[in-house]
Formats: C-alpha cells, structure tokens, sequence
C-alpha cells in the first residue's frame, strides 16, 4: 500500500511518461553595439548550436554599453561585452571592467587584433578608405593626400567623433608623432568644402552625386558611383568582445569568446605588430587634437 502511494506521488510531480522535468540553461547575456540589423545574432546562432547554451543579445549604443558594464548596471547584466570600436573595449579594460579571456585559441590570433593583456579580443575589422566623386580628374589614393592644397575645397569629411575617424588620427598620431598629425588633420579642415556630415552614410552620398569630390569612410559601408582607393598602409579600427568582470554566467561567457575566436575568421588588414590597443590609448589625444585643429 505505501509503495502504491509513493508511485502515485511520484507520478503527480513528474507525469507517467514525461520523466523529469527539464533544467533551463541560462543564456550568455552578450551586451552588443548597434541593433538588430547588425547580424550579431546570425553570426553567434553556431555558437548555441554546437554548445546548448543560448545567447541573450541586448543592443544598444556601444559607448553607453561600455558605461554600462564598467559601472556594472543593467538588468540583465552583461556576460560579454561586444563593442563598435577599439576605443570603447579599451575603456573598460582599463577600468578594470573586463576579465581575462581563458583560450588557448588566442596564441593564433594576430597581435594587432587583441589585447596584450588577454582582456580583449576582435570580432572583426574594418578600414579607413579613400572615395572620389566620378567627376574629379585627379584621385586621391592616401589619408595625407587630402591634405594636399590643390585639392582645396573638395574635401569632405563626418564628425570626428566617429570611431574611424577617431582611429586614422590615432594612427597618424602614432607614425608621424603628435605636431605632424595635427598639421595634416588641419589640412583637412582647410581643404572642407562643407562642415562635417554626422554620419558616413550622408558623406558617401555627397560624394555619389558630385556635391563633395574627396572623402573618407569606412570599407564597410557601401559606396556605389563613388571611386574608392584602399591606402596602403591602411589604418583600421575593430569591433571587439570581452567577458565582463560581473558576468552572471562566466563559465559560458568564456566558451562562447573561445568559439568566437575558432569560428569566426579574423583578417587584419595592416600588419604592423602593434595592438588596435593604442588607438584606444591614443583617444584622448585625438579628442584634443581635433578640438585644437576645428575638426568637429
């Protein structure tokens, strides 16, 4: 009588034929730039199904991300921080925001597209290219070629606050030193047709149509009836992930930075053996220089 009634108890809690129940996996919580028209999510979906463990994606704004993650805040916070810009994974490594990434994987990874520390680590990369307007006889194929005084209100430019920008000045800060670099962004200046567009998409247009004959802007974006030169050396700036000194679910931040680093092919278009690190480093710099030379 007593084993019948056991059964019945048992049978009430799980079912006769449904066994126990199922013990949901809590996602990796992935703090990422953007929305969802990025294709975060796509590229990361391999993840879950090689692994089980789900992936919760929360967009947003990638510096207000990083404050968020540095300042530990948000519900549900981050497990991995995935960012737009070297500049903002910098930060929160130097805040003491993220935690060392646990991969053997990373000794395959070139030292330009991670950090020296191990904190961070690229997700990808893209460069700073040249475009012409159709229009304009003469191309111009370098960053410092825009500087040059014959082509003097053709030039145009988008705000200097955004991540490319900020990038290719670090970088001329870095090769030519700080005096040199600020003369060329100057040049620049002088050389605006228009005062700087805020988004890039607004300066490939002006150059699609003739209104600007010479412009810089990210590979990434799409420039059709603009003439586009790749400079070489090409400057660069990544999009980078870490895992969050406060993550909820470590374990599973780090497998999934590990499966990053694996699945997703990293190319890194100038070799020059420095960490995308310094452009961070370098960023306040920038700020400054910009503001010295009336690059807005």
């Amino acid at each position: 009588m007593r084993a019948a009634l056991l059964f019945l108890c048992v049978a009430a809690l799980f079912g006769c034929d449904k066994g126990p129940p199922e013990i949901a996996v809590p996602p990796v919580v992935v703090y990422a730039y953007g929305d969802d028209t990025t294709g975060i999510a796509t590229r990361l979906a391999g993840f879950t199904e090689a692994n089980g463990t789900p992936i919760q994606i929360i967009h947003g704004d990638s510096g207000a991300l990083t404050d968020d993650v540095i300042g530990n805040r948000g519900s549900p916070k981050a497990d991995v921080l995935l960012t737009s810009n070297v500049a903002d994974i910098w930060r929160a490594a130097d805040e003491g925001a993220l935690r060392p990434i646990q991969s053997s994987a990373l000794a395959d990874v070139k030292s330009e597209g991670r950090d020296a520390d191990d904190l961070w680590v690229a997700f990808e990369s893209y460069s700073a290219v040249i475009g012409s307007a159709q229009r304009v006889e003469t191309r111009v194929t370098s960053y410092m070629g825009l500087a040059r005084p014959d082509i003097g209100g053709e030039v145009c430019l988008s705000s200097s606050q955004l991540p490319i920008n900020r990038a290719v000045v670090a970088r001329l800060i870095e090769e030519h030193g700080l005096k040199r670099a600020e003369r060329v962004v100057r040049a620049w200046v002088r050389n605006q047709k228009l005062a700087p567009f805020a988004t890039e998409a607004e300066l490939v247009a002006a150059l699609a149509d003739g209104t600007c004959g010479y412009g810089l802007f990210s590979s990434d974006i799409e420039a059709p009836g603009v003439w586009v030169a790749d400079p070489f050396p090409e400057y660069f700036n990544i999009r980078a992930l870490g895992v969050a000194r406060h993550a909820q679910n470590p374990d599973a931040a780090q497998a999934l930075v590990d499966w990053v680093i694996v699945n997703i092919p990293l190319d890194i278009p100038d070799e020059n053996g420095k960490s995308a690190g310094r452009i961070g480093w370098l960023d306040e710099d920038v700020r400054l220089l910009a503001e010295r030379a009336g690059y807005r």
